[in-house]
């Protein structure tokens, strides 16, 4: 069964059995108590990132480095217990995926990222179009069309950091969402961070999305997670996408254009003590 006939035979399961998904979230309907709780659910996440001893898990974690340099798998798990967590008016997604990409550099997958303007191709499974608006050094800001977890417009904050000579890192703040048609809650927010580590055989990808939707029953989510609507499946996308991309013969990746804008000061999320900062910034459609 394609696709598309599973998504239809999907809404027809779910409004019979009495269970239809609410099909609009305005952004005046997301609660202020929503938003704190996931900010403060960012502000925890950050600072356990940021607490580790290890850059990548794969360093203090053999049978999971030799899952993804021998067996090539590429491999996801909850990033912190259980997910989703349940907040106060929405559920958050948090999931943590790893991927080996054998016979690549570093500059090359940094490269293939910076590519805003032609992810579409590099990653067809998940988006359909992209644009880059601005940069200034390492700091970008970018909007694209996704496929999935939804069909939505988002537009992007990222900021790259060279660690030393064989590292990097960046985060991406979705700083707004825009439904592509009807309304939808399963993406309010996206947030990703990814650590980048060059090895003799090639380059690890290490990549933790975070993502905040409205509140679904559990049958819903089953559901959609059957046809594909999940953060986990997105995640586990985007990395074999990257991986194929970053190795196909021949592919070569722009260097981001001349003459681009400055994007200004970088986003950073609310914190926990921001409740108002946190309802005027929230990426919601």
């Amino acid at each position: 069964m394609n696709r598309s006939k599973r998504r239809d035979l999907f809404m027809v399961i779910v409004i019979a059995s009495g269970f239809a998904i609410p099909a609009r979230l305005p952004a005046q309907a997301l609660k202020p108590q929503t938003v704190q709780a996931f900010d403060c659910y960012i502000q925890s996440a950050e600072t356990r990132m940021n607490g580790r001893q290890q850059f990548l898990l794969a360093d203090a974690d053999t049978a999971l480095n030799e899952q993804l340099v021998r067996g090539q798998r590429i491999q996801t798990a909850p990033a912190s217990g259980p997910s989703p967590h349940r907040v106060e008016g929405g559920l958050i997604h948090d999931w943590i995926g790893s991927v080996f990409i054998p016979g690549t550099t570093l500059e090359r997958v940094i490269r293939m990222l910076q590519d805003y303007d032609h992810r579409a191709q590099y990653f067809p499974e998940v988006i359909s179009a992209s644009k880059l608006l601005c940069r200034t050094g390492e700091h970008y800001r970018f909007t694209m069309r996704m496929k999935e977890p939804a069909v939505i417009d988002v537009d992007s904050d990222v900021v790259y950091e060279r660690v030393d000579a064989r590292r990097w890192r960046c985060r991406s703040y979705s700083t707004e969402i825009r439904p592509v048609g009807k309304d939808q809650r399963y993406v309010l927010r996206l947030y990703s961070y990814w650590r980048f580590a060059e090895a003799p055989q090639g380059v690890y990808v290490e990549g933790e999305s975070i993502t905040l939707s409205g509140e679904f029953s559990s049958l819903a989510r089953t559901f959609g997670s059957m046809i594909g609507i999940s953060p986990e499946k997105s995640l586990k996308r985007t990395l074999e996408s990257m991986r194929e991309s970053v190795r196909k013969p021949g592919q070569e990746f722009a260097l981001p254009p001349a003459g681009l804008p400055a994007c200004g000061e970088a986003f950073r999320p609310g914190g926990c003590a921001s409740m108002t900062k946190a309802g005027s910034s929230s990426a919601t459609p």
